[in-house]
């Protein structure tokens, strides 16, 4: 798992890779998307499976989860958001940021008791990460001429013409 960008999320991960090995921290997904309650695309800090169970980990700072301090709407927001990971059949663990730096063995436990002594940590079989890369429209593509040769001959032995092969429309076996 590589730094996640925010120095909360670093510090969760430095806590799950110290409760259950830098080597189980690859099994986290950052920034995991998923469809709320209203079909809204939400992200969760990190996902994981353990066994047959869907994981999520939000990590709460003081200025964007404290009802005190943010709008009445973030807040409910917020709740709606967990709510809905709920609502997938996901278990959901929220942690402050105050709370790791000043508990940290508290958190290690936590999660020990949360995910096990001997989880069983998988990848997810869904996740396609987003795309960096841009659309191309394949009708504008232009083969380059031994592009153009392979898929001649590729296209011959998956289509062959009757009237190039003596009448026989078999398919070409490939060894």
């Amino acid at each position: 798992m590589k730094s996640s960008g925010s120095a909360a999320e670093d510090l969760f991960i430095e806590l799950f890779s110290d409760t259950f090995g830098v080597e189980k921290a690859g099994y986290l997904y950052s920034q995991y998307p998923f469809y709320d309650i209203y079909q809204n695309t939400r992200f969760a800090d990190f996902v994981l499976e353990n066994g047959a169970r869907r994981v999520a980990f939000e990590i709460d700072d003081e200025a964007s989860h404290n009802k005190a301090i943010v709008s009445q709407n973030k807040f409910y927001d917020d709740l709606l958001k967990q709510n809905s990971m709920v609502h997938l059949g996901w278990d959901v663990y929220r942690w402050a940021v105050r709370q790791m730096q000043i508990q940290p063995d508290t958190v290690k436990d936590e999660l020990r008791v949360f995910l096990g002594t001997h989880p069983q940590f998988r990848e997810i079989e869904d996740y396609l990460p987003a795309q960096r890369g841009k659309a191309l429209d394949g009708a504008k593509l232009e083969l380059r001429e031994h592009q153009k040769a392979a898929l001649k001959i590729f296209q011959a032995r998956l289509y062959p013409r009757p009237d190039r092969d003596a009448g026989t429309c078999r398919r070409q076996e490939y060894p």
